[in-house]
């Protein structure tokens, strides 16, 4: 236990220990209250015990039944389906807005959470067999042989004029229609799932959490109390949402590998949109043409090509090496655009862009999760966590009543005796 936990502790009974004072004050300044002294103390003790005992029944009604009364007590576990409702209602019109989540991405960049998985032992080995199987799909289809030759015998600028993305486009649909499509998508998914199970993203995922509720908290007492409860608790924990989420992204990704589900026809329909999209965007078939340029200066450079290639669809070892070089060639690339403010702005708007297509199912979705988590708790188990995690903070709105009835009551006897000429 730390030493902030051990003081919190400690001061958590100072509410009792002033209503405590304010009585025994009350009780012997009381046979003195005619003189001047004696009112002074019976008006501010009383008035400190009044505003102590209204604030303790307060904060205990809201957990508890003080006193054994039952009438609008015992608020909490009485509401399990309305906090329920709130919580849900709450993700999806108010955490999950576009503002909100551009704030947090700007806080967590996506980049950032790729890197730190690239970094990893398992996501450095997931990017390998992603590129070696692009790698070995591309290599595998094509006769390099004929590939060097024709390049040899064309000059720069009339592959210049060869527009290769619009054939790249409908080849990869081509690919996609076919079982190409379905054994590439399986890989994918297969890679997603690993992803998604890894420590990695559910760190990343608790931080987003806790982020978005933060952002939320800002607007008054009253809602940083709640978040503070709420991201204390074990129900609402980062944690523990943070594995609720990984377990439903595994569920649809699960779902995903059914031949016949909605959502893999959805993904299939995906991927066959990016690759219309390489037909029709601009600055991708940019970049297409300005790498087919580079593969075409490396093929001229190399006259031993077509062996190089041989020699490599037959060993594994050099299969291995060139993936590990593509790897590390990457994880280099984006570090150079973490580098760069722009980049990251990029590419968080591409992701914040891709949610909002998407944000009242996730809205929707969320919400749900949110109330359905809420309804598997027992309503005093709820009640305890809640207690327990803002206690303190209730204590304290104990203290500041006792001291505020204190106040006032001086304040109104000192008036009272001036208007009776006491001065």
């Amino acid at each position: 236990m730390d030493q902030l936990e051990i003081t919190k502790q400690s001061r958590s009974h100072v509410a009792n220990y002033i209503l405590i004072i304010a009585a025994i004050v009350l009780l012997l300044s009381y046979p003195f209250r005619d003189l001047f002294a004696g009112g002074l103390l019976t008006h501010l003790a009383g008035a400190a015990l009044i505003g102590g005992l209204a604030d303790w029944y307060a904060v205990t009604a809201l957990f508890k039944k003080p006193l054994g009364i039952s009438f609008k007590t015992a608020l909490i576990p009485r509401s399990k389906e309305r906090i329920a409702e709130t919580a849900r209602h709450m993700i999806e019109c108010e955490i999950l807005t576009v503002p909100n989540m551009y704030n947090v991405l700007k806080s967590h960049p996506v980049l950032d959470a790729v890197l730190d998985y690239l970094h990893s032992e398992k996501g450095f080995r997931s990017a390998e067999q992603i590129l070696g199987q692009m790698l070995n799909t591309f290599l595998y289809t094509i006769d390099m042989q004929a590939v060097a030759r024709n390049a040899a015998g064309m000059g720069r600028q009339t592959i210049e004029k060869i527009e290769i993305a619009p054939m790249l486009s409908e080849s990869l649909k081509v690919s996609f229609a076919g079982a190409a499509g379905k054994d590439f998508l399986d890989f994918l998914l297969m890679t997603l799932e690993t992803t998604t199970k890894s420590d990695t993203a559910k760190v990343y995922l608790g931080e987003i959490y806790r982020e978005s509720l933060r952002q939320y908290e800002k607007r008054n007492f009253v809602y940083a109390l709640v978040i503070k409860a709420a991201l204390s608790s074990e129900l609402f924990s980062p944690e523990h949402v943070a594995g609720v989420l990984q377990g439903k992204f595994i569920e649809v990704l699960e779902e995903t590998k059914r031949p016949d589900s909605a959502y893999r026809r959805k993904a299939m329909q995906f991927l066959w949109q990016q690759a219309e999209r390489l037909e029709m965007n601009k600055e991708w078939q940019s970049r297409v043409e300005s790498y087919k340029m580079m593969l075409f200066d490396y093929i001229v450079s190399r006259p031993d090509l077509s062996e190089s290639w041989l020699r490599y669809i037959k060993n594994p070892s050099r299969q291995y090496r060139l993936c590990h070089i593509a790897a590390d060639y990457t994880v280099e690339r984006l570090e150079k655009w973490r580098q760069m403010d722009t980049s990251v702005e990029q590419m968080n708007r591409a992701v914040l862009a891709m949610a909002v297509k998407s944000l009242k199912r996730l809205q929707t979705w969320f919400g749900a999760t949110a109330e359905q988590e809420i309804m598997k708790y027992d309503s005093q188990v709820l009640a305890i966590q809640l207690q327990d995690k803002v206690w303190y903070d209730l204590q304290m709105i104990r203290v500041n009543g006792s001291l505020v009835g204190a106040l006032l009551g001086a304040c109104i006897f000192l008036a009272m005796y001036a208007l009776k000429g006491g001065w």
